[in-house]
């Protein structure tokens, strides 16, 4: 008999002790997606919050930069694909040189839409970053390197509403 009260007192002690998994939602996450715009995460940690912030807007720029990549590499295919062949071969090409020199221009120009600091009990810093680059930004900065060649021909809406359909659902994926 006492066994089997110290049996169950034993079970009702396991069931008061608190569970060690923490919930923990991390800084600007509900900044990660948004309509029409490309939005990256970044995080830096360090003892120097200079370094920290740092770090957290190259890991942010990073990501951004290549969710524009794949963005216009899918834009450029999609783009490619809706014309027709003779239009295909010089417009792909033409279109991914352009779009690689567009890219490197525009995240330079990405709006910081979220900075949150964290200090820890040991000293160390973490900032969290969302860098935002909108897509009628990134399109504006393609136009004006396309107008540089005026022999080649680009149907701008049909561009814009690729681009932006693939903006969209790169957010969605989220």
């Amino acid at each position: 008999m006492l066994c089997a009260i110290a049996l169950i007192a034993l079970g009702s002690c396991s069931t008061k002790e608190k569970s060690p998994i923490k919930t923990f939602v991390m800084p600007c996450s509900e900044f990660t997606a948004s309509d029409g715009a490309l939005r990256a995460w970044g995080t830096g940690a360090s003892d120097n919050e200079t370094t920290a912030r740092k770090k957290a807007l190259a890991a942010a720029s990073a990501e951004l930069a290549a969710m524009l990549t794949k963005t216009v590499e899918t834009t450029t295919e999609d783009y490619s694909s809706a014309l027709s062949e003779a239009e295909n071969v010089l417009s792909k090409s033409f279109m991914s040189e352009k779009s690689k020199i567009t890219v490197e221009k525009t995240i330079s120009g990405a709006t910081i839409i979220c900075d949150r600091w964290n200090k820890d009990d040991n000293g160390q810093y973490t900032n969290y970053i969302v860098l935002e680059l909108k897509g009628s930004d990134y399109l504006k900065a393609l136009y004006e390197e396309l107008g540089k060649d005026s022999d080649a021909p680009i149907d701008k809406e049909l561009l814009e509403r690729l681009f932006l359909e693939n903006i969209n659902k790169g957010s969605e994926k989220k």
